[in-house]
């Protein structure tokens, strides 16, 4: 089986890595399209959802003037402007879904910021400590040493350690009216039941929306349409990202199969069991390769393992952040088969 693309325009402009339009996803709900800028996303859907008296916003996007810009022009579509955002909802902390919220607040400091309390937990962390957790140092070794990164290679990671924390950790100082969300809280959008379902995996603390009533589900990164998100980013749950993740994929069989994806990335389908099964299955083939090529080598470190691995790019493809990324979700899932994630590199 496969999904069923609810916007011909949406996925067109994915396959082109071009801005879509603006489009009406259901009766008061727009997926305004916020531009990435150097990323083969491309952008992020901020989707607006019109409440009794304004508008409010899920995952805003990137910061920036063009970003902002975007954003503006987008409400004006839908018939609003800045100043009528009531609120802001993030599915996760990552930059191109939070980083607009300094600018928003700036402009409508009374309007409310929702996100999930592991998410929090893990901003506050970033923001205290003097070294970035994502790949700074872990005890007496760097997250380049741990996971067996020959040396000619570590100086792609060294660097990531500052910009990460400036890319995705730097936040403004929560506003007074800060929501804390549990799983199934309900968003304080008046005039409509828009409810939170904690989906950790992408991020510990990564949440999706539900508006049952107008049949729509906001999947944040946690179901995409065509790519899958990345396992094992997220330092505090690198023990059990991918446990996390899996359990969150089968919680999407509980909810009604017609309903309307709404995602960060790609475009607006129907088949969200379909497609959370399709994702499962691709980690099953990846636990299935790292098992063969741990049998394969002697040298069992993360490294050596993801060199043996699929990669869309090829492994020697991969550089800079885009290798970090693919060492940490390669360690998340050798984790959860239970095998050792941190033995050095053979000499």
């Amino acid at each position: 089986m496969e999904i069923e693309s609810l916007s011909s325009e949406q996925r067109q402009a994915w396959r082109d890595r071009v801005l879509p339009p603006v489009q009406t996803v259901s009766e008061g709900v727009w997926a305004i399209p916020v531009p990435i800028p150097n990323n083969p996303l491309v952008y992020t859907y901020c989707y607006a959802i019109a409440e009794d008296s304004g508008v409010a916003l899920i995952d805003p996007g990137w910061d920036g003037k063009e970003q902002l810009e975007a954003l503006t022009a987008g409400l004006s579509q839908a018939g609003f402007a800045l100043k009528d955002i009531t609120g802001i909802a993030v599915s996760h902390y990552h930059r191109d879904h939070i980083g607009l919220v300094p600018a928003l607040f700036q402009r409508n400091p009374d309007m409310w910021l929702a996100l999930q309390s592991n998410d929090i937990a893990t901003l506050d962390t970033f923001r205290k400590q003097e070294k970035g957790a994502v790949t700074g140092a872990t005890g007496e070794k760097t997250i380049a040493e741990i996971y067996g990164v020959p040396a000619q290679r570590r100086d792609e990671l060294a660097h990531l350690d500052a910009r990460k924390r400036a890319d995705h950790f730097t936040v403004p100082h929560w506003p007074h009216e800060f929501v804390v969300l549990s799983d199934n809280d309900v968003l304080p959008i008046r005039g409509r039941k828009v409810e939170s379902l904690w989906t950790p995996g992408h991020t510990y603390g990564h949440s999706a929306f539900l508006d049952a009533e107008a049949g729509v589900f906001f999947s944040g990164d946690h179901v995409l349409p065509t790519i899958t998100p990345n396992i094992g980013l997220d330092a505090p749950s690198i023990t059990h990202s991918l446990a996390d993740y899996l359990g969150s994929l089968e919680r999407m069989s509980k909810l009604d199969e017609d309903v309307t994806v709404a995602p960060a990335h790609g475009f607006r389908f129907r088949g969200l069991q379909v497609r959370a099964e399709q994702i499962a299955g691709h980690h099953d083939e990846r636990l299935a390769e790292i098992r063969a090529r741990w049998a394969e080598v002697d040298d069992h470190s993360v490294y050596a393992i993801a060199q043996g691995l699929h990669w869309s790019r090829g492994f020697e493809g991969l550089q800079n952040f885009n290798l970090f990324a693919a060492l940490a979700e390669t360690a998340a899932h050798m984790y959860y088969l239970g095998l050792p994630v941190g033995e050095p590199a053979i000499a």
